[in-house]
């Protein structure tokens, strides 16, 4: 993951000490860096003179948020002055505090004008979070690391290419998009393609450039008895003309109609391609792209491997969950699992159970207006009961305990398709999404 960019900008007022204005600054830019937060500062504002230098300072830098830093009292026309250009991006307002030395407890002023300005940012309507605290107060820590994460996923999010293959499968009205607000409301450019592209790329490809791949999937596979080389040669062909697409096209993520156009009528799943290319950037299958929204979010937010799985049962106290071919192979317990399939599809699928450990799941919908919505669960997951869908291959799969919480999540669910991030981002999520406006659902 890429460390999230700030661009500070410190605020003082005339008369109060050079040297300690100086030394807020430092000490202010060094606990954001601590944080590892990627961060420049424009020269502390005092007056208005340079409040406009600011301004000039400002547009020259690239950067995901604003950091307006209260260092005392100010004059509030002054920041307004400075950043007003740039309220487009998030801001993270941060006010000193006192501080003590030789017993004796000092300030500056930095809390009424901090006070001044947090009603007037919320008047106008802009993006920010307040925080208040010393550099080198840890309290701080958490809430600048969900406000940065955040920020950073929602800048990347106004510059993602999501790659579409097809549309939505087998009538899913939950996989159905507004492409427009979309772009809009959340930030991704959609780009769509038809699979036969994918097809003639496949063909196009030889065995020769598939030689090492197979090779290397000879070693590191159990590969099932049931594969003839001719199938995996052929699925290997497809990861190859997908990775190349992904590539050609700038995609920074992608959904492929696999049902029936490639499952049937072509004969070959993209379970496996998409588990191998999983592993390098979000993906996920059946044209949802409700569902890659969400977990190019979570990857922004973590720079992690992000998966998808159905919601295959729901019980009070958990859900089964597991997609039907398809989980990124680094996310699996062992050696990737391959076999065979020829009930309701055909091709080659992924049956490596998941690894066990606490993971966010979370899906985009709409309200019934139309307008984007998330829901967001929490739960720690283990190995799951031994289950099939009759006649079918085993999943990669998981259980997740949601001790009481079950039917609560059931009762919000949004389509049967959910994004999976290990970890806890449930608090970057709740902030992402109120910096884009878009309704929150969170099981807890």
């Amino acid at each position: 993951m890429k460390n999230p960019k700030a661009l500070m900008v410190p605020f003082g007022y005339p008369g109060y000490p050079d040297e300690l204005m100086k030394k807020f600054r430092a000490a202010s830019a060094n606990h954001l860096k601590r944080l590892g937060i990627d961060v420049r500062a424009v020269p502390n504002v005092i007056n208005f003179a340079d409040a406009r230098k600011a301004r000039e300072a400002i547009a020259s830098e690239d950067f995901e948020f604003i950091v307006v830093v209260v260092m005392s009292w100010l004059e509030a026309t002054n920041v307004i002055e400075a950043i007003r250009d740039f309220a487009h991006k998030p801001i993270l307002l941060w006010s000193h505090t006192m501080w003590q030395e030789e017993k004796k407890w000092l300030t500056l002023g930095p809390i009424p004008g901090a006070g001044v300005l947090r009603q007037a940012f919320e008047e106008l309507r802009w993006d920010f979070k307040f925080v208040y605290g010393q550099p080198g107060d840890k309290k701080l820590d958490a809430d600048m690391l969900v406000f940065a994460r955040a920020a950073h996923a929602k800048h990347h999010l106004q510059r993602t290419r999501i790659g579409l293959l097809g549309y939505l499968s087998m009538g899913m009205y939950s996989a159905a998009f507004d492409h427009l607000g979309l772009l809009r409301d959340f930030g991704p450019e959609v780009d769509q393609i038809d699979q036969y592209i994918l097809i003639k790329r496949l063909e196009a490809v030889t065995a020769e450039q598939v030689k090492p791949l197979i090779a290397k999937a000879k070693k590191e596979w159990d590969i099932a008895k049931a594969v003839r080389p001719r199938d995996l040669e052929i699925t290997l062909k497809m990861y190859y003309a997908l990775k190349q697409l992904a590539k050609e096209r700038n995609w920074d993520c992608l959904t492929v109609k696999c049902q029936y156009e490639l499952s049937k009528d072509f004969g070959y799943t993209p379970c496996v391609p998409l588990s191998m290319l999983g592993n390098e950037l979000p993906c996920s299958c059946e044209g949802d792209i409700p569902l890659i929204a969400a977990q190019i979010a979570m990857h922004h937010i973590t720079g992690q491997i992000v998966a998808y799985g159905d919601i295959h049962t729901v019980e009070p106290d958990g859900v089964i969950m597991g997609a039907c071919g398809f989980a990124p192979f680094k996310l699996g317990q062992g050696r990737p699992k391959v076999d065979r399939t020829t009930t309701l599809y055909e091709g080659l699928a992924n049956c490596t159970i998941y690894k066990e450990g606490e993971i966010t799941f979370a899906r985009m919908g709409y309200t019934p207006d139309r307008k984007l919505k998330m829901h967001v669960a929490f739960g720690k997951t283990h190995r799951p009961r031994d289950f099939q869908e009759v006649g079918c291959l085993p999943y990669p799969a998981m259980e997740v305990d949601l001790p009481g919480l079950g039917d609560q999540f059931a009762q919000g669910m949004l389509s049967q398709h959910y994004a999976i991030c290990y970890g806890d981002c449930r608090a970057e999520l709740r902030e992402l999404l109120r910096l884009t406006g878009i309704e929150g659902v969170f099981v807890e």
